[in-house]
């Protein structure tokens, strides 16, 4: 039967434990919506979120389609929708939440007996009515339900009581089981809670997961940007709004780099390379570049630009159909590079290689016309395709391409030695996260009852 992880609020753990338990029940992961600006390709060029691609590959399987079947991601004036993989627009909430019905009946199809299902961040009271991944799912296809405690943050037996009384009686019943997460301490000084929930509920202790400096596995949310890495390096990654893709970063993990999120220019005084990630909205997170005044502060510093960071590099941007900043505008970029940026309705999303093995994906609107500069890179492959599309730019110790993911490549990693010193030891990003959940699957198999979690499971 298939399960549902879910939880009183977000970044609770929800992505952890599910990702543990499909390495250990050998389960399929899926999230039927899922908001976040960390996206993935799969290979037949749909747009999932990161996380649900994070899981397939600790399973060992290609991340398909259907294991995110609606990904919402923020756009400036709406909520740019994902559906199956593919973008069917930018709406509005109100306009979002009008089409769940004519949404959900195809979602229904893919809900099987092999799957482990994350629910959204939390339950809350005015939108039960709406929700496609908690409640609809248990009163359709009567589903059992582990909740997720977030013990760091307080208040978790009280918010996993509220949750339980907030739930319709038809959806309450199907709490089976609960998990508590962040727990530092003695676990003897928990058990008159863990009784009283279990009275009150009818749900079962399931066990715990200690407290983590760093997070067990790559975060998806920007709740998460924390420093990290041991190096001497100072690496700056500028945290505007709709910075997306940030987990690729995890790759400075093994180096000689230290990372830091940087939100002040003031924080850039020290370091010895700029990182300008991508972003779904490139306009706004240009107005916040300009308002903070880093715009000189970047002019002085080496800088790498990835994708959206690429693009806010060049001359020009012209937004033709208002699908990257939300109305038709040309706005003008850093002025680094001279290209121009045309935003078309055609998303690219794939998997993408190149002639110097700077290998990735591509998430991206935006398509580079060069006007008097030279391309460093060839896309020759994206999915399964054959292609020939030029990119990327150098100019002294400015370097932008479109290619996210690819710092865990050896084209990625050579130009970062080749211009910064910075050498990164990190296997390939499916290397890294098989490595990394196999760790998890044997810290969760110490701490929780695997046995019991199989009997409420069958």
């Amino acid at each position: 039967m298939a399960i549902i992880i879910a939880s009183t609020m977000s970044d609770s753990g929800k992505s952890t434990v599910t990702t543990a338990i499909v390495k250990l029940l050998d389960l399929t992961p899926m999230k039927i919506q899922n908001m976040s600006l960390n996206s993935f390709p799969t290979m037949d060029n749909g747009e999932i979120a990161f996380i649900q691609a994070y899981q397939a590959f600790a399973k060992g399987i290609e991340p398909e389609r259907y294991m995110n079947p609606i990904l919402l991601k923020p756009a400036g004036k709406g909520i740019e929708v994902i559906y199956f993989g593919t973008p069917i627009g930018v709406y509005s909430a109100e306009e979002y939440y009008n089409k769940i019905e004519e949404l959900w009946w195809k979602i229904k199809d893919y809900i099987r007996r092999d799957v482990v299902i994350e629910s959204a961040g939390g339950i809350e009271p005015n939108f039960i009515d709406k929700d496609l991944t908690l409640v609809r799912l248990v009163k359709e296809f009567n589903l059992p339900v582990i909740l997720i405690l977030d013990i760091d943050r307080g208040g978790a037996f009280t918010s996993a009581y509220g949750a339980y009384l907030t739930l319709p009686e038809s959806v309450r019943r199907n709490l089976k089981g609960f998990i508590i997460n962040k727990f530092r301490g003695d676990e003897k000084l928990l058990n008159p809670a863990i009784k009283w929930l279990e009275e009150k509920t009818g749900m079962r202790y399931l066990g715990y997961l200690p407290y983590f400096d760093e997070p067990p596995i790559m975060q998806e949310d920007s709740m998460n940007i924390f420093e990290f890495g041991e190096g001497d390096i100072e690496v700056g990654i500028l945290a505007y709004p709709y910075m997306s893709n940030f987990n690729e970063f995890y790759a400075f993990n093994k180096s000689n780099a230290h990372i830091k999120f940087i939100k002040k220019p003031s924080q850039l005084s020290k370091v010895d390379l700029v990182i300008i990630p991508g972003s779904r909205n490139t306009f706004e997170s240009l107005v916040w570049l300009t308002e903070k005044g880093f715009i000189e502060h970047i002019r002085k510093k080496p800088v790498l630009g990835i994708c959206g960071g690429f693009q806010l590099m060049g001359k020009k941007l012209i937004d033709s159909y208002g699908y990257e900043s939300g109305s038709i505008k040309e706005y003008q970029g850093l002025g680094i590079f001279d290209i121009e940026v045309i935003y078309d309705k055609d998303k690219i999303i794939s998997r993408s290689w190149s002639d110097i093995k700077v290998n990735g994906y591509e998430i991206r609107r935006g398509k580079i016309k060069y006007l008097n500069e030279k391309p460093i890179l060839t896309i020759t492959k994206r999915g399964y395709k054959e292609v020939n599309v030029y990119d990327g730019a150098i100019k002294d110790d400015k370097l932008g391409y479109s290619i996210h993911g690819s710092l865990f490549s050896d084209g990625g990693k050579k130009l970062l030695y080749e211009l910064y010193g910075i050498k990164v030891n990190s296997k390939s990003l499916e290397e890294e996260i098989k490595d990394q959940s196999e760790r998890l699957a044997n810290i969760f198999k110490r701490y929780i009852d695997v046995d019991l979690l199989n009997q409420i499971n069958v």
